[in-house]
């Protein structure tokens, strides 16, 4: 008979293809019946006992005919869909433990990943440049020290430290609230790319899945779940990436909070965090440290003292004076440097990223390390 030829994680796969049928259902389908191989051979009553709609069970009912489930697994395999589910030796560990685990993940790139020590990286969707600044600093340092950097492709501050992670050769996870074929957002195909090409894409939702609002507060637990910690930057008192740190929480990670103005409304959140006893956070040593991580070196003091050392001219010391930590536009710059130092700003910025006293964003913005 077919239905024993078939493996019992391709019966997962086949069923996780199902429309309407969440691990949750597939779970206690599991459970009452042993395995996906029995589950499929009592279909007609299981179905009835879970109360699956008739959309569910006509679709499963398909599964059972030899033509159709054959055709999905091919074309699994010729459109190089890989996966890995609980089942298998490959799949994480630290997933297995957390509330309502997943029970597949379909992935590409580098799956060996997940056996590296990561920390997850969240925040605002629209951060000011500090923000984006402070993300940067602090993602660079913490992959410096070997970690790997995990989180949601999403804009904001999940762009920012998935670029910074790859811009400093380090590995980088991200979790896709939609199937690991779907690109979201859009404007985010060149970094979708470049993760699936030097680290790794994760998604616990069949191919074809559109990005549905409600799937992304789920995929956040799988963010804390693969993470030691969460390192929250910017985020609005009631972000969704504080979702990611309640299920960092949830599982016994820790959360990592970066301070930020008083008067901004996305300090709110992290600020929140830290009087709930969240670690507040300057620098990766305090990330590391409380991770019991070994340190490195601080090759790049942040507190350097450009003035007392000479490091800087009188034109870069005119810009130092001008730029903050919370950053400049650099169209604000030019109205506000001296006249003859026009021509030569973008040359001045050149040198001063250079020399690593500033930093610079996207849209233009500079911003004092």
């Amino acid at each position: 008979m077919f239905m024993d030829q078939v493996s019992e994680r391709d019966w997962l796969y086949l069923l996780s293809s199902v429309p309407g049928l969440g691990r949750v259902k597939l779970r206690a389908m599991y459970e009452i019946a042993g395995s996906f191989k029995e589950a499929m051979k009592k279909w007609d009553s299981l179905s009835h006992e879970l109360k699956l709609s008739a959309s569910i069970m006509k679709e499963g009912n398909q599964l059972r005919n030899e033509t159709v489930a054959l055709k999905i697994l091919r074309e699994r395999i010729s459109n190089g869909i890989q996966y890995v589910c609980f089942l298998d030796e490959d799949f994480p560990d630290q997933l297995r433990h957390i509330p309502d685990p997943p029970l597949v993940l379909f992935y590409r790139g580098e799956l060996q990943l997940l056996k590296k020590p990561a920390i997850g990286v969240v925040g605002s969707r629209k951060p000011t440049p500090y923000g984006r600044a402070s993300c940067s600093y602090l993602v660079k340092e913490l992959v410096q020290a070997g970690l790997v950097i995990i989180s949601g492709l999403a804009y904001g501050i999940d762009g920012e430290a998935h670029e910074t992670t790859l811009k400093n050769n380090g590995k980088t996870v991200g979790v896709l609230g939609c199937g690991i074929d779907q690109v979201y957002p859009p404007r985010h195909r060149a970094l979708y790319e470049k993760i699936a090409t030097f680290g790794l894409l994760l998604s616990e939702y069949p191919p074809g899945t559109p990005p549905v609002p409600g799937l992304f507060p789920e995929r956040n637990r799988i963010i804390s779940g693969l993470s030691m910690g969460i390192l929250v930057v910017e985020a609005a008192e009631k972000s969704g990436s504080l979702i990611t740190a309640d299920c960092a929480l949830e599982q016994g990670k820790d959360v990592f909070a970066v301070p930020g103005p008083i008067f901004s409304s996305l300090s709110m959140g992290p600020h929140n965090l830290i009087k709930q006893g969240a670690k507040l956070v300057t620098s990766s040593f305090d990330v590391l440290e409380e991770l019991g991580y070994p340190l490195i070196p601080e090759t790049e003091p942040r507190h350097r003292d450009y003035l007392n050392q000479n490091l800087l001219d009188k034109e870069e010391l005119a810009i130092i004076d001008i730029v903050t930590h919370e950053g400049i536009h650099v169209d604000d710059l030019l109205a506000q440097v001296d006249p003859n130092m026009r021509k030569s700003l973008h040359q001045v910025l050149f040198r001063l990223e250079a020399k690593g006293a500033l930093v610079a964003l996207a849209g233009g913005y500079f911003a004092k390390r």
